[in-house]
């Protein structure tokens, strides 16, 4: 399913959240809306979904008008053919499992082969031997596969995912991100996936579109922002940058400690397994690079940079 978001703008009171957006998301594709709290992703998420309405705009599903503003067009959530998965879960806690992935099938009217269709769900999320648990039953994790279960089972052509492992420990959100990707791609379901978390965008989409203060800053294959931010948000927000000046900065693993180069004060050092993460001060600046071995805070160092591996932003 394709989804196109054309000039959708949306405000709350008096403040603007989605500023004249435009986007275009491609079929079976996984695409990220990645940004801080208050940017407007999880707003435009639910525009997609129809919780939502735009003030201004047209979104398109699968090439089919959903909303308008200028032809009146506004279908409802349960018309327009996608599954949501929500940060909360949002289980029925008196309905045991099988019934909570059943649910849309019941909402929909579509109980020829209910039974079958939510086996081969719970099985997808290897929850076979769960059926009869209440919610209150399982662990967070075993209950964001049952949401997961809910919104394959209805079998959809896209997905929305709203900060879905937000709730999860650091193990658990990683194991997740595998699954979720997985899933998805194996059914060839169009996704869109909200998340302040940078490391789950570059991770696990085809697409990531950088968000800020209701706009999409940058848009782009996770590869293309790394190397190429070109705004200053961008590369700020796409993981560690290490600022020379205004608009040129260069990334850690571009960076080693050498003769002649930058010099820079030890102001933190942390051992992450397979290296240490050094946090240094230049004149002001906080640089971050990667060493073999431990530095002592106060330690002086000089930081060589390939000048192949600068990176000059057009945009501030």
């Amino acid at each position: 399913m394709r989804i196109s978001v054309k000039n959708i703008s949306k405000s709350f009171g008096e403040k603007p959240v989605i500023d004249n957006l435009s986007m275009e998301i491609a079929s079976n594709s996984f695409t990220t809306l990645l940004g801080p709290s208050g940017c407007g992703k999880t707003t435009l998420l639910r525009m997609i979904a129809g919780l939502e309405v735009p003030d201004k705009g047209e979104i398109f599903l699968g090439g089919r008008c959903v909303f308008s503003s200028a032809e009146g067009i506004s279908v409802p959530p349960e018309g327009r053919g996608i599954g949501f998965v929500f940060q909360d879960f949002a289980l029925w806690p008196h309905m045991r499992v099988k019934d909570n992935v059943a649910f849309g099938l019941r909402a929909q009217h579509r109980t020829e082969g209910l039974e079958r269709k939510v086996r081969d769900a719970l099985h997808a999320v290897q929850l076979d031997d769960y059926a009869d648990r209440f919610p209150s039953e399982l662990s967070g994790g075993q209950q964001q596969r049952v949401s997961f279960a809910r919104a394959i089972v209805t079998e959809p052509e896209c997905i929305l995912f709203d900060e879905p492992l937000s709730a999860l420990d650091a193990l658990l959100r990683e194991e997740m991100r595998t699954e979720i990707k997985a899933l998805v791609s194996s059914r060839g379901i169009t996704s869109v996936f909200v998340t302040h978390d940078q490391t789950e965008a570059m991770s696990m989409s085809d697409m990531v579109a950088v968000m800020s203060e209701g706009r999409i800053d940058r848009y782009g294959t996770p590869e293309e922002l790394y190397a190429n931010p070109m705004t200053a948000f961008s590369a700020r927000f796409i993981g560690s940058s290490n600022w020379l000046d205004e608009r040129t900065m260069f990334r850690p693993e571009d960076a080693s400690i050498g003769r002649a180069g930058y010099e820079a004060s030890v102001i933190g050092s942390e051992y992450m397994g397979s290296h240490y993460r050094l946090i240094l001060d230049h004149h002001g600046r906080r640089w971050v690079v990667n060493a073999d071995e431990r530095h002592d805070i106060g330690e002086k160092l000089i930081i060589s940079v390939a000048p192949g591996s600068i990176i000059t932003i057009k945009e501030a």
